[in-house]
């Protein structure tokens, strides 16, 4: 028992002067080949800073839209009666979907004229490739517009938000201008209530329509109440026509049952972030760096070099 005991502890000691011995080597080997280790280092530190300096800074700019499920109507008094007739949950989910939908910025780009701006109007390069290499080969393929280049690259840049817990819905925007940024969030938000505004109109003109019908087979077409319904249907009528034609950013505060917050521009820089970019970059180049500095050491330090680079390679090494 004693001797099992004796040939334990003598293997483990040998286990461990020998991985003991493998550590040194390989520390020596690193310091050897560090000129090559430091120059990986510098290289993808550069091409990561001319990157970062490329790419430039990203602003961000988040315009909010508030739900409220309540309204006021006038009565005798003023009283306070609930709009909400599904889960607001599901209401809020929704609005976000509609927020990033191609129809909103569609919108957006039309009123904005991004349709026009090479670049947002523009294909990649890789879909440009595939374009032709298709058209190379006789093979049909469905050109997208100006229109619709530009409101794919609206939909990437723009991010909806919902906190949970809230019925607060973000709009944000980040781009390389924060101007650009502001104006972008702001349109997108806008695009959406005027839609909702124009489909409140076109409701309430509905209503209208069936309130004339029924007063004019009451009353007749002379009655005062005929007289002042036909004019609020004139009224809707005339807004939903000026509405259609003309965007009207004052029509946004008049949506029932949403707020809306404009977006102001930061001129503090959003991303990307250096430290983390910088850092990465640092990490996996020492780790090229290092794996390529075994694999280029002399053949004539073999048993060990093989261990390591085993190592390395995610290989099992026996001793």
């Amino acid at each position: 028992m004693t001797a099992q005991l004796k040939i334990k502890k003598n293997e483990g000691i040998l286990a461990q002067a020998y991985y003991e011995e493998v550590a040194r080597k390989t520390l020596g080997i690193l310091w050897h080949q560090k000129p090559l280790i430091i120059g990986i280092l510098l290289l993808a530190l550069s091409a990561a800073s001319i990157t970062l300096v490329l790419i430039g800074p990203r602003y961000s700019s988040q315009a909010m839209i508030q739900l409220n499920f309540i309204r006021d109507e006038p009565a005798t008094g003023v009283k306070t009666q609930s709009i909400a007739t599904v889960d607001a949950v599901a209401l809020v989910d929704s609005v976000a979907r509609a927020i990033r939908s191609p129809t909103t910025a569609s919108a957006a780009v039309a009123r904005l004229g991004l349709d026009k701006d090479p670049d947002f109007a523009r294909e990649s390069t890789m879909w440009r490739v595939l374009l032709g290499t298709r058209a190379a080969l006789g093979m049909k393929a469905a050109t997208p517009t100006p229109r619709d280049l530009a409101a794919n690259r609206l939909m990437r840049m723009v991010t909806v938000t919902n906190p949970p817990r809230s019925y607060l819905i973000s709009v944000a925007v980040t781009a390389s201008d924060p101007e650009q940024a502001t104006t972008l969030a702001n349109t997108v938000a806008l695009e959406y209530l005027r839609a909702r505004m124009l489909q409140q109109l076109s409701d309430s003109q509905a209503a209208a329509e069936r309130e004339l019908n029924q007063l004019s087979s009451i009353y007749g077409v002379r009655h005062p109440s005929y007289a002042l319904a036909r004019t609020r249907l004139e009224t809707l009528q005339n807004r939903l026509i000026a509405l259609r034609n003309a965007p009207d950013d004052d029509a946004a505060s008049l949506v029932t049952g949403q707020s809306f917050v404009a977006a102001e521009s930061t001129f503090i820089p959003s991303g990307p972030s250096i430290t983390l970019i910088l850092g990465l970059t640092a990490g996996a180049a020492l780790g090229v760096g290092i794996c390529l500095a075994l694999w280029l050491t002399p053949r004539k330090q073999t048993r060990d070099k093989v261990a390591i680079v085993g190592g390395c390679a995610g290989q099992n090494v026996r001793v």
